[in-house]
């Protein structure tokens, strides 16, 4: 894997927190700065595809609800899930 060195600007505080940590569990700044982007990407990336899944969801949901309820004009003023309940439960 090719590396590059970049210069990043991190409050005093979070450095000494950084370079403490560092020193206790033995990894380097870059280790530790890598990996943390590295799941910081990915938990972000993750949150937006279950985002986007519920939207998707709560669309089906929402059409769903809108044909169900626009589906009348059956025989007796049923409407269509009526009609395919019976049709399944064999009162038709």
């Amino acid at each position: 894997m090719n590396s590059k060195k970049i210069n990043i600007t991190i409050p005093e505080d979070n450095l000494e927190e950084i370079e403490e940590f560092c020193h206790a569990e033995g990894v380097s700044k870059s280790f530790l700065i890598r990996e943390a982007s590295i799941a910081y990407i990915s938990k972000i990336k993750e949150e937006r595809q279950l985002q986007k899944k519920r939207e998707e969801m709560q669309w089906t949901v929402n059409a769903t609800k809108k044909l169900r309820d626009k589906s009348t004009g059956f025989k007796e003023g049923k409407k269509g899930l009526q009609v395919i309940r019976q049709s399944r439960d064999g009162k038709l």
